[in-house]
């Protein structure tokens, strides 16, 4: 490691890219990299000069959207801009959705038109570049981060980097994230002309040093670090940038300023679809109830009134954690939602319990759950939310009572297109979650797609059947990008077509949680 000391404080920038999704299969969710604002809030905890620019939001960049259309032969890309506007082509495509058939709406719109052909119709949303790179220009950075949180990102994060060492060549440019953890070596060799450093694993370790010149390495390794070695988060970092009132990520919040956050980092399972937990060192770690304290009173003197958990493992010791946390929000009245995922085994009779009475008496209320059906080990080859409300029958009774008693708003979530999946476990799992709803457990189920994200068991054991591995934008939770033993890329968007048109006449749907939402039942929940 190559240690060089300079003690000069320096100007920062933190920048998260515009975003440019599927026009057809992705909801356009906009969201805080919460990473890069605990990198922000600790640098400039130190003293130095720090901004973070959303692109997706900041300058009006939500109403920004162009179309384009990018087509994948194997090895071979073309992209070309389309000469329509984003608002019309999401009229059609609804007013296809509900008058075709899913197989003839797939057959329209479908991102795989021939086997080996790949072709997307993309939206970027966003300020522009020259917006970007004149704002560069005028706070004169010493260095740019941009976060890679995922694969999906790619080409936006890339892009905006190439175009500022082209422009400001004396900028260093930082990288880090999801997609670099996983594959640090092959994301330095395709893109070291124009990246200085990244960064594998958790960057508040190591930050501090190589923006202050006492690490000079290209790729740098900051490790798994305990949730106590962050900063407390500085909500004005936030500032200067457009977040709408009326959330794009979140269940309704009936206007109330939000923030993310984890009181948890981490996760006690080790899920073959996700990174959280399958990381060296990825047991779950908590901050001292102190600090806890210290961060929520920040909060609400920023105006904050609501909290949009993003955890991983929310019920992390919930006969003694979980009630400290709860006590603390209660103490300041904050409205809160789950955004990471309540796991649905652990919803026992006591955690339920503790929910209700968080809603009973004074300032501050759950407002939403995210309860997932995850599938695990034991239930792969069958329908998860069958085979798992089957097992933890008394965790129903306890859905339907954070319904009824409290005025929670429940939502679940399935993964269309495991490599497990076959047909006749799509229906039980369809069939399933349609009668969970019916009979009052929960508010909706919304559909996912079964992603083969770099790091994760499935991209170890499936990753070979990814239509085109240079098809970025196909690493999302809504996207299909695979086919398995059982399915053709065809058939599982058909599935997740069918998913969301066979349940719109009894489930609640919005905007953040799919491209085709239900406006005919859109409502908020009493008393939220």
């Amino acid at each position: 490691m190559i240690n060089i000391s300079t003690g000069k404080k320096k100007n920062i920038m933190f920048i998260k890219p515009p975003l440019v999704t599927d026009a057809v299969w992705d909801p356009i969710r906009t969201c805080p990299y919460l990473g890069i604002v605990y990198l922000a809030s600790g640098l400039k905890d130190k003293g130095h000069n720090v901004r973070y620019l959303d692109e997706v939001v900041r300058n009006g960049g939500l109403y920004n959207q162009t179309l384009s259309k990018r087509v994948l032969d194997k090895e071979s890309v073309s992209e070309k801009d389309l000469d329509i506007k984003n608002q019309d082509f999401q009229k059609e495509k609804m007013s296809d959705y509900w008058s075709l058939s899913p197989k003839e709406f797939v057959d329209k719109y479908t991102a795989f038109p021939e086997k080996a052909i790949v072709s997307r119709t993309l939206v970027r949303t966003g300020t522009s570049l020259e917006n970007t790179l004149s704002e560069i220009e005028k706070e004169n950075p010493d260095i740019i981060g941009i976060p890679l949180i995922a694969t999906a990102n790619y080409i936006p994060a890339t892009s905006l980097a190439r175009s500022i060492k082209e422009n400001f060549p004396k900028i260093k440019i930082i990288f880090g994230g999801q997609h670099i953890s996983a594959l640090p070596e092959q994301f330095f060799t395709e893109n070291k002309d124009y990246v200085d450093h990244i960064v594998i694993g958790d960057a508040v370790s190591v930050i501090e040093d190589i923006v202050e010149g006492r690490i000079g390495d290209r790729i740098i390794n900051g490790g798994s670090q305990s949730l106590a070695n962050f900063p407390l988060l500085d909500p004005k970092i936030l500032e200067k940038n457009d977040y709408p009132i009326i959330p794009t990520y979140t269940p309704p919040t009936n206007g109330r300023k939000t923030i993310d956050f984890m009181f948890t980092k981490g996760c006690f399972r080790d899920c073959a679809f996700c990174l959280a937990g399958n990381g060296v060192g990825d047991r779950v770690t908590a901050s001292e109830y102190q600090r806890l304290d210290e961060q929520l009173r920040i909060f609400k003197e920023a105006g904050i009134e609501e909290i949009v958990v993003q955890d991983d493992a929310f019920l992390w010791k919930p006969k003694t954690h979980l009630p400290e946390i709860l006590r603390l929000m209660k103490n300041y009245g904050f409205y809160w939602q789950d955004n990471g995922g309540v796991e649905f085994e652990s919803l026992s009779d006591d955690v339920a319990e503790q929910f209700i009475e968080y809603n009973k008496n004074g300032e501050g209320r759950v407002t939403a759950l995210y309860i997932p059906f995850n599938p695990r080990n034991w239930n792969k080859d069958s329908s998860a939310s069958a085979s798992m409300s089957n097992k933890y029958k008394s965790r129903l009774d306890n859905l339907k009572k954070l319904r009824e008693e409290a005025g929670i708003y429940i939502f679940t979530s399935a993964i269309i297109g495991t490599p497990e999946q076959t047909k006749k476990t799509f229906e039980e799992e369809l069939s399933t979650d349609r009668k969970l709803i019916q009979e009052g457990y929960l508010d909706a189920a919304l559909c996912l797609s079964a992603t083969m994200l770099p790091g994760t068991e499935w991209y170890k054991t499936n990753g070979h059947n990814i239509v085109n591995p240079i098809d970025y934008y196909g690493f999302s939770l809504f996207t299909t990008h695979d086919r398995t033993e059982h399915l053709e890329p065809k058939e599982i968007e058909e599935f997740m077509i069918r998913w969301t048109k066979e349940l719109a006449d009894v489930q609640t749907t919005y905007h953040w949680g799919t491209a085709f939402p239900n406006p005919k039942l859109q409502k908020v929940r009493k008393g939220n």
